[in-house]
């Protein structure tokens, strides 16, 4: 029984086949699981067969290297094959089998063999570094198994286990993990019982926030106030786009159009450019008119400086104020929900007359663009088919008489 051959194919396995992934069912922690299992023995003479043992104890993680959910019977198999190549018998063999199996259930141990090796498994249990364990395992059965465990649930369920399923057999491992287990279940209450509390506190807040009628109130302000902003983007956006074009379609008629005019020749085209460019510049006044900002309000101010229908929070309405003035008027507007409410539907009131004018003057330019593209276009065609066939017809004629 050549322990030595099982730990280099154990090891050969876990190497090739185990990736990063794996933080915590590794060939570092099969390692440690076979040292404690060697501390075991080297303590008590007890059993009768140590090779039997340190072998099981060496199968208990490769079936890892083959499917992390069916490990345990893949563990089996590989141990017995293995085995078998080495030449051991099949009695033998089965208890390796069996010895593994007993590690990963729950039930009770029938064996000293099979205490041993579950108290080795589960030796982390009573370790100093036990919640950094389970975060590792949390982890890798997130990334190779699929099961996304939050940290408050992975404790609950070792909490559940530590409790209800696990206890240390041999007395080694009473006497020096037994402490420490203790305490650690002590550190997992402790954790989700906070969890809880936090989560409780969390909900609690959430549910407050969405029933209060307050936030809805604050929700339609900041909407609305912001739909009004958008919507004064998008008119300044229109004008802007209508100052374009206009400019651009009399700077071609300056540059081909115009000076062909002083010919007389090309009288004919006179009405229709006037008509083109007058339409065109009446559009680019309107459009200038409806993005050209009001800021001086300076009589409203003196009128109604403590009038309670004053918009205070748009700047063009204080801008004049002197400081002391300004800070006892806003001081009056927080003094209450009602008053700051108050400013900001006053706000969003008058936000919706700028608004009002700003749309209407936009209308009517587009209005008087498109008749102006209408007319123009209407314009030059009477003109070339009728004056400028006439002109034609002159100069077709002229040098036969």
């Amino acid at each position: 029984m050549n322990i030595k051959n099982i730990q280099l194919f154990v090891n050969e396995e876990l190497t090739k086949n185990l990736g990063d992934e794996y933080l915590f069912h590794n060939l570092q922690r099969a390692k440690g699981i076979v040292e404690k299992a060697s501390l075991i023995l080297d303590e008590k003479d007890d059993f009768a067969n140590k090779n039997i043992i340190l072998a099981a104890a060496w199968f208990l993680y490769v079936g890892f290297s083959k499917d992390y959910t069916k490990h345990v019977q893949y563990s089996r198999d590989m141990a017995a094959s293995f085995l078998k190549k080495e030449g051991w018998n099949d009695n033998d063999i089965i208890t390796v089998q069996n010895l593994i199996e007993s590690a990963w259930d729950y039930n009770q141990p029938l064996s000293l063999e099979a205490e041993l090796l579950k108290d080795v498994r589960t030796a982390f249990y009573g370790s100093e570094d036990f919640i950094e364990l389970l975060e590792l395992q949390r982890l890798e059965m997130k990334n190779v198994g699929g099961q996304e465990l939050s940290p408050s649930e992975i404790r609950t369920k070792y909490l559940n286990i530590l409790n209800r399923k696990h206890q240390f057999y041999t007395d080694y491992a009473i006497s020096n993990w037994q402490e420490q287990r203790e305490a650690n279940i002590i550190n997992l209450v402790g954790k989700s019982l906070k969890a809880k509390k936090t989560e409780k506190k969390e909900k609690l807040k959430v549910k407050l926030k969405n029933n209060s009628p307050e936030r809805a109130t604050q929700s339609l302000y900041r909407t609305q106030l912001r739909n009004h902003l958008k919507l004064s983007d998008i008119a300044d956006t229109k004008a802007n786009i209508l100052l374009s074009v206009n400019a651009i379609i009399i700077s071609l008629l300056m540059a081909n159009l115009i000076p062909k005019l002083d010919t007389p020749r090309n009288s004919y085209l006179i009405y229709p450019t006037v008509i083109f460019v007058v339409f065109s510049i009446a559009s680019m006044i309107m459009s200038v008119l409806a993005t050209r900002p009001k800021i001086e309000n300076k009589d409203l101010i003196d009128k109604n400086m403590e009038s309670d229908d004053t918009n205070f929070l748009f700047f063009g309405n204080f801008h004049t104020l002197a400081l002391p003035d300004f800070k006892r008027k806003v001081k009056s507007i927080i003094a209450s929900k009602e008053s700051i409410y108050d400013s900001l539907t006053m706000d969003l009131y008058y936000l919706g007359l700028v608004l009002k004018k700003k749309y209407q003057l936009l209308r009517w330019t587009y209005t008087i663009f498109i008749v102006g593209i209408i007319l123009s276009v209407i314009a030059f065609a009477v003109a070339l088919k009728y004056y400028g066939m006439g002109e034609e017809l002159i100069e077709a004629v002229s040098p036969g008489l």
